[in-house]
């Protein structure tokens, strides 16, 4: 994720290095939103029938490629086929990581996949900083190259990572995994569930383009566009334990709706505001709700789907995220170009509320009271008054996982 956030922290570097137009900066960023797509839809499925930490090694090699192609770079379609390969492999990863977290956690699902996020935030606090220091002393290309190597060196811890497994009894059969994915986006919770992961990849889809070119249009150095990222990201890295552990406490659903509703403001505000301080300090209070979002919208999205499906969830969510992404990245700076900074921010504030109004009319929030523990394939509810329980299924001591 260090790699990734180089690409944030330095378009604006690169477009002026290389001439490249401000409209194509869109394609960049999609190209790695669609190429996770298709990853996801495809490869994930694949970490839930015995081959998760294949689709974890092939996923860091792919990524590495992606880096190292990036620094060597000197054209457009050059940094989008890179770009790509990047998103692809990042697109390998995610899925089987939380998969082997999910199959794993007992009662504390929320708090773990936080600290899985706060080591993905820790590329986005560190990566920018590091990467704008060896461009100012070396070249715009070095960063690429320095996590390239790094990424591909995962490779070796990698091979002696011992995978969970689903329970072999629970595995569908060869139609029913055919089938998983539009078994998944037909149930209602699970398409509510995503509906906030796409509010949020729709998000970043939209500052991948914008934010250094924003930033730099109003005069801002590549140090302060690098540091206003970890500013970003350093407050997210700090609370996301803590703030994975408030899904556990309060409910996923509740949670993760909440505190996306409060970003949008935030979004909106961006274009409408001249000072670099002012926009500099806002992305501290996003980020803290996003915080707490991310892993509230994955432990919603596990509560949602059968065990058996783990990484198949995850993987539906992270594509439909990254299509998402795309369309914010493929039409965020056209816009930007074409009506401005203030509608463009806007529009995309617009978006994300419909996503999330239409998430919250298909399973509405509710606040949990007690609390629910999942232990290995079963899940325990406690406390909890509601007629059908937190996770939406009929309480009882002892329940199936599993809609």
């Amino acid at each position: 994720m260090a790699g990734v956030s180089a690409v944030f922290a330095l378009l604006a570097e690169l477009q002026q290095r290389y001439d490249l137009p401000t409209a194509s900066l869109g394609w960049i960023a999609g190209t790695a939103f669609a190429a996770a797509l298709v990853t996801q839809l495809s490869v994930a499925r694949y970490a839930d029938r015995g081959y998760a930490r294949l689709v974890l090694q092939v996923g860091v090699v792919a990524s590495a490629v992606g880096l190292l192609w990036f620094a060597a770079a000197t054209e457009l379609w050059q940094f989008v086929l890179a770009r790509g390969l990047l998103g692809a492999g990042v697109g390998m990863l995610v899925p089987p990581a939380r998969r082997a977290i999910l199959l794993t956690a007992s009662g504390n699902q929320g708090e773990r996949l936080g600290m899985f996020y706060a080591a993905y935030l820790a590329g986005f606090v560190f990566g920018p900083p590091l990467a704008g220091a060896l461009t100012v002393a070396t070249d715009v290309r070095l960063p690429f190259a320095v996590f390239g190597l790094a990424v591909l060196a995962m490779v070796v811890p990698l091979s002696r990572l011992d995978m969970p497994e689903a329970d072999p009894a629970e595995r569908p059969t060869d139609k029913a995994d055919r089938r998983v994915m539009r078994r998944l986006i037909t149930d209602r919770r699970v398409l509510a569930a995503v509906l906030v992961v796409v509010s949020f990849r729709y998000s970043i889809g939209v500052f991948e383009p914008l934010w250094a070119t924003h930033l730099d249009r109003l005069g801002a150095s590549t140090m302060v566009v690098t540091l206003s990222l970890t500013g970003f990201a350093l407050p997210m890295l700090l609370v996301a334990r803590w703030a994975g552990s408030l899904s556990d406490r309060y409910g996923p659903r509740f949670t993760s709706v909440l505190s996306a509703l409060s970003t949008v403001p935030i979004m909106a505000s961006y274009g409408y505001i001249s000072s670099i301080p002012v926009i500099v300090v806002l992305v501290i209070p996003q980020g803290l709700a996003e915080a707490v979002q991310s892993p509230g919208a994955q432990a919603a999205l596990a509560e949602a789907a059968p065990t058996s499906d783990a990484a198949s969830a995850q993987g539906l969510g992270e594509a439909a995220g990254s299509a998402a992404a795309a369309l914010g990245a493929f039409t965020a700076a056209p816009l930007y170009a074409g009506v401005g900074a203030g509608p463009a921010w806007a529009i995309a504030a617009a978006v994300m509320l419909v996503l999330l109004s239409t998430s919250a009319s298909l399973d509405r929030p509710r606040r949990r009271v007690g609390a629910t523990v999942r232990v290995g394939m079963t899940t325990t509810v406690t406390n909890d008054p509601s007629p059908s329980g937190p996770a939406g299924h009929s309480s009882s001591s002892s329940s199936s996982s599993s809609p």
